[in-house]
């Protein structure tokens, strides 16, 4: 939960607390390396390391929105491969998926990977556009825009897409 909450208003924090920057990295960091140690994945020591980065360089602290999302792109297509991740998450409900529900949940992880995309390159160009509408975007509107498309899909396989 605390993760959560400090990676949400991190953003703000870039940009309006700027002189704090390098405190705030570390402790994220720090906080990133707890949970990589007590879920046993390494996967989250990267991004450890990327705060380390962000407390040395300036700069660098706006591009983690960017590499969340890159890294969130990377994590769905490599699942296109062969089971993709939102079809791993619905056997975990339903070990028994109908082939219609494995092929709506592949498309559904294409359709995240398209998001990440979006995002992932929004965040990159409102960095280099306005800072304080980069904080905006990065640490409030996309959250609000993952939230409508996680949402959204279930209220649309609800609505229209009966026993999937």
């Amino acid at each position: 939960m605390i993760l959560t909450f400090f990676s949400a208003i991190y953003p703000f924090g870039v940009v309006f607390k700027s002189e704090f920057l390098p405190i705030i990295a570390l402790f994220l960091a720090v906080l990133w390396s707890i949970k990589a140690y007590f879920d046993k994945n390494n996967s989250y020591f990267l991004i450890a390391m990327c705060f380390i980065l962000v407390s040395f360089f300036r700069n660098f602290a706006f591009f983690y929105p960017v590499l969340v999302n890159l890294f969130m792109f990377i994590l769905f297509f490599n699942s296109l491969k062969s089971e993709s991740i939102i079809t791993k998450f619905a056997k975990t409900k339903n070990p028994n998926l109908p082939k219609e529900a494995l092929i709506y949940t592949k498309n559904l992880t294409k359709i995240w990977c398209v998001y990440f995309t979006i995002n992932g390159f929004l965040s990159l160009i409102l960095f280099f556009i306005d800072k304080n509408i980069w904080a905006i975007y990065c640490g409030f509107i996309s959250y609000v825009l993952v939230g409508i498309l996680f949402f959204g899909e279930i209220l649309f396989r609800k609505v229209f897409i009966k026993g999937v």
